[in-house]
């Protein structure tokens, strides 16, 4: 009996003849062509994933005394005892805080668990957990308006300023502080009013113009270490001098600033969270940061706007795609958001 051909073996069986035939040769085509497809569409991605988006700032302003920047805006996400990264896993057990950004935030939340997830900010691109501690007024809970964060650098440090890492985490100002903090860090200010005139400044709350809101900013370290990326110990991140970032922590990374107003223009009775179910004085004022942002997104706009010292505005959409700032005041020139 004649034994039936293999189509698979070892070289020299069946296999060679029959892809020498008409249905062979065919065969063997179809897959080369499809095998390159599958190739190129597969490469085609991986470049498309790699690729930074482009950021156009045509016509956008620079210069003026702090012209690298680009703003994002957030709504309160959720108010809870929770505190991922100085208590990670400890669920109702911090002080109460007031989150911004993606809602799905816990006590457990990480950085990766935020990345790509819903948010309450002005561009889908960022998905980070913001977090202050709530502010009281008389004892009652003030629900925050808006927060507005500032993405930023200096002039003097806009060539070296590198982006902030993918799954960083940083700390903001001192919640056990016993004395009024810098103003540096914890600023309390008011809205701008109608006469458009800078608002008054102090380490304290006060009373704000009528017509305006109480205001509280929160300045964050932008010298980082390189390595660090759990701000927990805040051994990773410092704050820049006159003089720029010392050789601990040579990074300069875009300062972020938070700007998170209250339904009040009275600084009379106000305290801050500090438990569960306490308050303490205005001094302890702080705020905490999870980055959930897609990173060629916030690669492309520091690139664009920070590093390039332009002044981009708000960035909205999946794309954060900047929508333009404006000149320094008195300049006569202004590029409409």
């Amino acid at each position: 009996m004649k034994p039936t051909p293999r189509l698979f073996g070892t070289p020299g069986s069946a296999l060679i003849p029959w892809l020498r035939t008409p249905v062979g040769v065919a065969v063997a085509i179809v897959s080369a062509l499809l095998l390159a497809a599958a190739t190129a569409a597969s490469t085609a991605a991986a470049v498309t994933a790699s690729a930074p988006p482009r950021v156009v700032t045509t016509g956008f302003p620079s210069g003026g005394t702090n012209p690298g920047i680009f703003t994002d805006t957030c709504a309160r996400a959720k108010t809870a005892p929770d505190d991922p990264i100085m208590m990670p896993g400890m669920t109702g057990m911090s002080m109460q805080h007031d989150f911004f950004g993606n809602p799905a935030v816990n006590a457990s939340a990480t950085a990766a668990a935020l990345r790509g997830g819903s948010t309450t900010c002005s561009t889908s691109a960022d998905a980070s957990a913001y977090w202050t501690p709530v502010v009281y007024q008389h004892g009652e809970a003030l629900t925050p308006q808006r927060t507005l964060l500032y993405w930023r650098t200096r002039p003097g440090t806009a060539a070296t300023t590198r982006t902030m890492p993918q799954g960083i985490s940083l700390i903001a100002g001192n919640e056990t502080a016993t004395a009024p903090q810098s103003t540096s860090v914890v600023n309390w200010t008011c809205t701008t009013g109608a006469d458009g005139h800078p608002a008054a400044a102090g380490s304290l709350p006060h009373d704000c113009p009528a017509g305006t809101q109480l205001r509280l900013v929160i300045s964050f370290p932008d010298c980082w270490d390189g390595h660090t990326m759990d701000g927990r110990d805040r051994s990773g991140a410092v704050y820049a001098t006159a003089a720029g970032c010392p050789s601990s922590h040579p990074v300069h990374i875009p300062q972020l600033v938070l700007h998170v107003t209250y339904p009040t223009s009275r600084g009379d009775g106000i305290t801050l969270s500090t438990g569960p179910h306490t308050q303490g004085p205005p001094v302890t004022g702080h705020a905490d940061f999870i980055s959930g942002w897609q990173q060629n997104r916030m690669d492309a706009d520091v690139a664009a706007c920070v590093t390039a010292q332009v002044r981009c505005g708000p960035v909205v959409g999946a794309d954060a795609t900047p929508r333009g700032g404006r000149e320094p005041r008195g300049s006569g020139r202004r590029v409409s958001p």
